[in-house]
């Protein structure tokens, strides 16, 4: 037993060490595509996006793999295929309405970015807003909003839609596609993220961030496809783009 003490004093005791710090450098890719509205590309754009990257064989340390797990591939089917998938469903679905004649009236091209190192610290969206503004300039007179899809396919509880105290916006345009799309949502008024969109809310755009919630699979080699609701993703793939075209049509950016 005894009593914790903060400290104490060891008296002619001296305490040396060495640090050595190695930088590794790598290489990422972020996967742009940009859905056009117009025969010219608009002045400002929605973005949608999701972290395509994820853990490899958890070599980088946020895994959470078990003892007898470790080395093994890290699939990270919902974190984030799931949104990826969510990502890519969206645009060609808008792509599609758009041949058609079926989407009409939108001001604002839809750009679609699958960022790249996000588990490393947002460092693909970081580096897209980097690039467009000076350290302290807003983005928001080319980005009208950022909508984000990290972690959606899980759907057994609840949706959480993060990020709507960014803009007032969000909740009559989520309130009024809920009706049809019937999704059981957790607002959040957050707008500090672990994800990409946070990027984007610090350059002062409006952000949405769709979420699913964290599982015990989560970070390591059982985040498995079998685990997914397909069902489920497709729902919210569904009410994410509908509320992408309300920023694309909306007369006035959020």
């Amino acid at each position: 037993g005894g009593e914790p003490r903060p400290g104490f004093e060891l008296a002619g005791t001296r305490l040396a060490a060495r640090i050595g710090l190695r930088f590794e450098e790598s290489s990422g890719c972020n996967v742009l595509g940009r859905l056009r509205v117009a025969s010219e590309p608009t002045a400002q754009v929605v973005v949608l996006g999701a972290h395509l990257d994820h853990l490899g064989r958890g070599e980088r340390g946020n895994s959470l793999a078990r003892a007898d797990e470790s080395g093994q591939v890290h699939p990270g089917a919902d974190d984030n295929a799931s949104g990826v998938a969510g990502l890519l469903e969206i645009a060609r679905r808008l792509g599609d309405r758009l041949r058609c004649g079926r989407l009409t009236g939108l001001r604002r091209d839809v750009l679609c970015a699958a960022w790249s190192g996000e588990e490393l610290g947002l460092l693909g969206s970081s580096h897209f807003v980097r690039q467009r503004t000076a350290d302290e300039t807003s983005l928001a007179a080319d980005v009208a909003a950022c909508l984000n899809l990290d972690m959606i396919g899980r759907l057994e509880r609840t949706l959480s839609l993060q990020g709507v105290a960014s803009s007032p916006f969000w909740r009559p345009a989520i309130e009024r596609h809920n009706i049809v799309a019937g999704l059981p949502l957790t607002l959040g008024d957050d707008t500090y993220l672990p994800t990409d969109a946070t990027s984007f809310y610090l350059k002062g755009v409006p952000i949405l961030a769709a979420f699913t919630g964290t599982y015990a699979e989560h970070h390591s080699p059982r985040d498995r496809p079998e685990l997914l609701s397909y069902v489920g993703l497709a729902r919210i793939a569904r009410l994410m783009e509908e509320l992408v075209i309300d920023v694309a049509a909306a007369e006035r950016a959020p």
